[in-house]
């Protein structure tokens, strides 16, 4: 029975005493303390009155005793004065309110209307206690100078606890009007048929971010069918209610539903709870509430005249007690009973559905996009999302919870990168905007998942052995049933997983298949490992074995299992290096992971230096330090590489490990050559095939011979590297290590290039693909696709080149891998250069210029600088083409390149020349000669005297001239057979025998040099060829025939934009003089000008 009511408020909590002035001698002021003082006699009166008349209401007399304490400690607190009176009066304000809203709800309803605010009221409370015991308490003892080292944090708390006080006012306000009219309704009608939102549904959110479509498909699923029984599934704070209540808020639905009735499920931890909170969302009373409740639920649903929505929020809190699952299935299935005349909206955490007989209609719901992320973040911070915000975005995963509290904390005043910084050191602790509820801190969000009680002990260690792995669990042997041995007491492994994935904290993704969890949920579960256990242990030492087990990268097999799992690899053996004891062999592992990175052409030398910290034995030790200068070296870390080998070698003699010996001798003497101390390199060599050959490890020698191959190839002793190439490849060849076959049939290709052997070179390089193709070596694949291409280059077929080249760049684009891509590109750059291409070649240029820049790659930069001083030249811009070939230059002596020294040098003679300086030519030309001799490279040697024949042109000294072109031609006609170097040799004994007045051998010079250029496709060749031809008539007076070469040279000079085409010009500008065309020669000025500004040709009129 509805108690009877009081006449008025005072009845219930009493006239509120009236404001009276200080007494005399009080220290603070007078109208702060007028104001706190009158509030908290009111308070006090409020709390004492409500307490009194609702005394069989705990809540609401615990509510008053709390608050009571609260105001009455101001007078003991010894600390932090200031900020505690700041704190008693804030709640004493916000309580006022809310003890005013109880009074209207007294007034309406009596004590029956505290019945549905249980909960809240209990929420309250305990809000109010820890105010009590952790904002005012400890001060009462505590020395005034702890206020001082506390006052940078006070501004926040006082934030966060008045917003928090905020939420339970608004609570409680709305909760009293719509209490009121509910009343209304019931006094007028038996059976309510008004539009209400009982339990107070949350407003409709004004700002969801990329979530549309999924709303649109609810909307649709409760509204197409006739019977909707839709449930909206997902991970903790992924948006569920938020999609609900917009749903619950459209009009369509409210339009097809006049009637919604709200439950949530989270304070009722029973089926029999939930029946009541139901009930009384349906107004129907406690006098007429029968044993079978239920059934009339469901009678007073089918009574109502229009469809009825009933919205049960995180059904999950009652649904997944196992006490109370099946009693919940039941209930479902009694509330269908109501058929059309009842839709069920449901949400639940996980992605499992209630088990009825009757089908849902499920939404699961993913995470935001990136996209989706960023506009959500600068809509609630209000900032601009820096690089800082968007990689913490990535690493929430698309929760718009934690995007939430990401976005309120850097409103704050919270900055990105110090919330990045910590999200690093201490996970989902770092977000939370106060208070220990699932919506304001991500860690309790995702405690309620893996705390919940479908996850029990087994499940949660499960959780926390695959946070230890980055990439999650592989289901493919051997990790899967490695993985499962770990467990104690013989667990089976999949029906844990498959509860793990009904409440979404793990799924199973890819193919082959992973078990996996989301960047949040990995950074809480981590928190769950115990170092120490024995499933921990041996998930580690399961990964060290293996990895050693499987230590040949060569191996198919062992390939199909270490190259899936190298991130889970890397992970677990940092955090093996941090057990006592340590894992036995944990060292080699290192060393073998990291060789297995080198394979893949990944830098992880970073990781090594960890292991050499430990406690493991010199032999262990002498691996790792071999590795890492075998990975410094691939990277172009002489110094480093060098350092490290000798390390290597001297532990390796102390253990007395021959092999470990003569590996980092090998090593150390690749660092020689690299160097160009060649002497020492072959010492070095030289001892480690000795050793190789006194343990007799004939893979060792295979290597060793490849790379004194190597060495005779850099000495420019082509023969001797032939030798050393066979003898290594016949070794590979008896260990069937096809890697190794692989890798010496390009070395011999290679050499075979150097040879100009080209069909020598194209059968080496398509044995060596068809190698790594069988071994699935894909970056050895696009290193010869690279090679080939070369190849293809120098044989003139630039189209097949540029299919070589892009495959290539394919492939190291799959592969990541960057130093490849540079190096593609700096070849596709030289390919367009010989198209003439001179913009796209500045593009590709760049690019790899960029590249090997970030890859600190001094030998990449040192070849892209000397091709863009090439680019220079072919702009008629010698002085850049310098600066170019110089910073080339510098760039190679500090690496002991003498290859690429003596081609700099070549190129830098090419710039003199073209910038008239013939003294620095000369000296340049000289000394590239000398260096090119001596590697013994007979087709650069032709090009050098070909350039030498050019200079002694330019000095007149014709029969020295004569010489060297004569033996340029030789070289290109008999032993390198190259037509591009033929016709520019072509092109300038032509230029001789015009100065000897040779006319028609000048002539058959100059239109040999065109054929070759035509065959070759060289429109800036055949343009050069066409101009000599020019010169040539215009010596021999034929006017006609000189306007006409030039114009042929002109035309296809305009059509590549070739600087040569305004010299071009010039030319016919003089046969028109000649000629007597006044007015054809007047008009060259406009007719430059519209040359220079209109084709856009470089270099100067």
């Amino acid at each position: 029975m509805r108690q009877s009511r009081p006449k008025d408020v005072k009845s219930l909590f009493g006239s509120p005493p009236a404001q009276s002035g200080l007494s005399q001698g009080t220290s603070r002021s007078g109208s702060k303390l007028e104001t706190s003082l009158s509030a908290a006699g009111t308070t006090l009166q409020l709390t004492k009155d409500a307490g009194d008349a609702a005394s069989h209401v705990p809540y609401v007399k615990a509510v008053a005793g709390v608050l009571s304490q609260i105001i009455r400690i101001r007078d003991e607190i010894k600390a932090n004065s200031d900020r505690c009176e700041e704190i008693i009066n804030l709640v004493q304000l916000k309580s006022i309110t809310i003890l005013q809203s109880l009074d209207k709800l007294y007034e309406t309803k009596g004590a029956e209307g505290f019945e549905d605010l249980k909960s809240d009221l209990e929420a309250y409370a305990d809000f109010l206690q820890a105010v009590l015991k952790e904002e005012l308490e400890p001060f009462k003892k505590q020395p005034r100078w702890t206020s001082y080292i506390n006052r940078g944090k006070n501004a926040g708390d006082l934030q966060r606890l008045e917003r928090e006080l905020n939420e339970f006012k608004d609570r409680f306000s709305i909760k009293r009007l719509v209490h009121v009219e509910m009343s209304v309704a019931l006094l007028s009608q038996p059976v309510p048929q008004v539009q209400v939102i009982p339990q107070a549904l949350p407003s409709c959110p004004k700002l969801v971010f990329g979530r549309d479509f999924v709303v649109e498909s609810v909307v649709q699923a409760t509204l197409s069918s006739p019977e909707p029984r839709v449930v909206i599934l997902g991970q903790g704070g992924i948006g569920k209610t938020t999609i609900a209540t917009i749903v619950l808020h459209d009009s369509r639905i409210t339009s097809a539903y006049p009637t919604i009735y709200f439950v949530s499920s989270e304070p009722a931890p029973t089926a029999e709870i939930l029946e009541i909170r139901l009930a009384d969302a349906l107004f129907i009373p406690q006098s007429d509430r029968g044993t079978d409740l239920i059934s009339q639920i469901v009678d007073r649903i089918c009574k109502n005249a229009h469809p009825v929505l009933l919205y049960i929020d995180n059904l999950e809190t009652v649904w997944e007690v196992e006490s109370e699952q099946q009693k919940v299935d039941q209930f479902l299935e009694v509330l269908s009973g109501a058929g059309s005349k009842l839709a069920l909206l449901v949400t639940m955490r996980g992605i499992q559905e209630p088990k009825t007989s009757f089908p849902w209609d499920p939404t699961i719901l993913p995470g935001l996009d990136i996209a989706d992320s960023v506009v959500m973040y600068e809509n609630l911070s209000g900032k601009s999302a820096d690089g800082s915000a968007r990689e913490l975005l990535l690493k929430l995963s698309g929760s718009p919870l934690a995007i939430k509290l990401f976005s309120l904390m850097v409103k704050e005043g919270d900055k990105p990168s110090e919330l990045l910084s910590s999200w690093e050191k201490h996970g989902v602790k770092t977000l939370e905007i106060g208070g220990k509820h699932r919506l304001s801190s991500l860690e309790q969000s995702i405690h309620l998942s893996v705390f919940s009680p479908r996850i029990d002990d087994t499940a949660r260690l499960v959780l926390g052995l695959i946070a230890l792995m980055p990439d999650g669990l592989s289901t493919c042997s051997p990790w899967f049933e490695g993985f499962e041995s770990t467990l104690p007491n013989k667990t089976i492994l999949q029906p844990v997983l498959r509860a793990l994935r009904r409440t979404a904290l793990l799924g199973e993704l890819g193919e082959p298949s992973r078990w996996q969890m989301l960047p949040p949920i990995r950074q809480f579960c981590l928190q769950l490992v115990d170092s120490m256990s024995i499933s921990t242990v041996s998930l580690v030492e399961l990964y060290i074995e293996t990895v050693i087990e499987h230590y040949d990268f060569v191996s198919s097999t062992s390939q199909s299992v270490i190259l899936p799992e190298m991130t889970n690899i890397r992970g677990l053996l940092l955090h093996g290096s941090n057990l006592r004891p340590l894992p036995s062999f944990i060292g080699s592992a290192s060393a073998y992971y990291a060789n297995w990175a080198y394979w893949q052409d990944i830098d992880d030398s970073a990781i090594l230096p960890s292991f050499l910290c430990l406690p493991i034995p010199k032999g262990q030790q002498a691996y790792i330090y071999q590795m890492l200068g075998k990975l410094h070296l691939h990277w172009d870390r002489l110094d480093e590489a060098s350092a490290s080998l000798i390390s290597a070698l001297q532990l390796s003699e102390e253990v007395q490990d021959q092999r470990g010996e003569a590996n980092a001798r090998t090593t150390i003497g690749d660092i020689y050559m690299r160097r160009n101390q060649l002497v020492e390199a072959g010492v070095s060599l030289a001892r480690a095939l000795e050793l190789y050959g006194e343990v007799q490890d004939r893979w060792g020698e295979a290597n060793t011979h490849r790379s004194i191959g190597e060495l005779h190839m850099s000495r420019g002793q082509l023969k001797a590297a032939q030798v050393s190439f066979t003898l290594a490849l016949e070794l590979y060849g008896e260990l069937q290590n096809r890697l190794g076959e692989a890798n010496t049939y390009g070395s011999i290709g290679d050499l075979h290039m150097r040879q100009s052997q080209l069909d020598s070179a194209e059968a080496s390089f398509n044995h060596a693909l068809e190698l790594y193709s069988k071994i699935q070596d894909r970056l050895g694949e696009a290193n010869i696709k690279r090679s080939i291409g070369r190849l293809h280059m120098r044989r003139n077929q630039l189209d097949t080149a540029e299919t070589e080249f892009t495959r290539a760049l394919e492939l190291y684009g799959e592969l990541q891998n960057k130093l490849g891509e540079a190096d593609t590109h700096k070849s596709i750059g030289d390919l367009l250069m010989r198209r003439d291409q001179l913009d796209a070649v500045e593009i590709s240029l760049t690019r790899a210029i960029e590249l090997y820049g970030e890859l600190r790659d001094r030998a990449g930069q040192a070849n892209t600088h000397k091709s863009i001083g090439h680019l220079h030249l072919r702009r008629d811009q010698p002085k850049a083409a310098k600066v170019s070939f110089t910073c080339a230059l510098e760039q190679y002596n500090e690496m002991h390149d003498k290859w690429g020294i003596a081609t700099c040098t070549f190129f830098l003679g090419q710039a003199c020349l073209r910038n008239q300086e013939l003294e620095a030519a000369d000296s340049a030309f000289s000394l590239a000669l000398t260096l090119r001799e001596e590697l013994g490279d007979i087709g650069t040697i032709a090009e050098v005297q070909q350039a030498i024949g050019d200079l002694h042109l330019q000095r007149m000294q014709l029969g020295d001239a004569e010489a060297s072109l004569n033996l340029a031609y030789n070289i290109y006609t008999t032993k390198v057979k190259s037509r591009r170097f033929e016709a520019l040799t072509n092109r300038s004994i032509g230029e001789l025998h015009l100065l000897h007045g040779l006319f028609e051998d000048s002539e058959r010079a100059f239109r040999r040099a065109l054929d070759l250029e035509i065959a070759a496709g060289r429109r800036v060749g055949q343009g050069q060829s066409h101009r000599g031809l020019g010169r040539m008539f215009m010596k021999m007076g034929d006017l006609n025939a000189a306007e006409s070469s030039y114009a042929d040279a002109l035309r296809l000079f305009l059509e590549i934009k070739d600087y040569q085409a305004t010299p071009c010009l010039l030319d016919i500008g003089k046969v028109w003089v000649l000629q007597g065309k006044i007015k054809e020669s007047e008009a060259l000025d406009v007719v430059l000008l519209r040359t220079r500004w209109d084709a856009e040709i470089p270099g100067p009129l």
